[in-house]
């Protein structure tokens, strides 16, 4: 079976990325976009000159079905990636919902066919997932060296790795 849409992370981090809208679903959105470090900007500013680089994506979020569709025509025809808030058939991607263990991210995605199913299951997965795991890939990044020096084969490091983080292990990553 092939998969509808193919999970990434993008790194907005000080990058443009365009808002269209106004609403409570719009400053939803503009939330998350700022968490991930994105400087989020008006459709207007895009084309003003405004910014050291151009916008590549766009979410549009807004309630009349013929003001989004619009949106999405102008923001496609400048070559952008577009995301229009509840209307999948209309979005080039989706954003899905997350789980956030900074810097362990999951993501909960039902490619826009509910997005209450996803925010169902991720607060069900939060529940069970331990708030140290972000700490716990913040450890393993900072011994990457040494276990680079300890295991120089890369088939061996993996495997040490694999074990110490199994169900059980000394590195179990669900076990508080």
């Amino acid at each position: 079976m092939t998969m509808p849409g193919l999970p990434v992370t993008l790194r907005l981090s000080g990058r443009p990325v365009i808002l269209v809208g106004t609403g409570a679903a719009a400053q939803a959105k503009r939330r998350l976009l700022e968490r991930a470090g994105a400087h989020v900007i008006a459709e207007t500013d895009a084309w003003t000159g405004t910014g050291s680089e151009p916008p590549r994506i766009a979410l549009v979020a807004v309630d009349d079905d013929a003001e989004a569709e619009a949106a999405v025509r102008r923001l496609r025809a400048r070559g952008m990636l577009v995301n229009a808030v509840d209307r999948p058939a209309l979005s080039d991607f989706t954003i899905p919902a997350l789980i956030d263990r900074t810097p362990v991210l999951i993501a909960v995605s039902t490619d826009g066919a509910s997005a209450g199913l996803a925010a169902a299951l991720r607060q069900r997965m939060e529940a069970w997932l331990p708030a140290r795991l972000g700490a716990l890939a913040l450890a393993l990044r900072d011994a990457r060296g040494t276990l680079r020096a300890r295991w120089p084969d890369g088939g061996a490091r993996r495997r040490a790795i694999t074990t110490a983080l199994a169900p059980g292990g000394p590195l179990d990553p669900l076990r508080e």
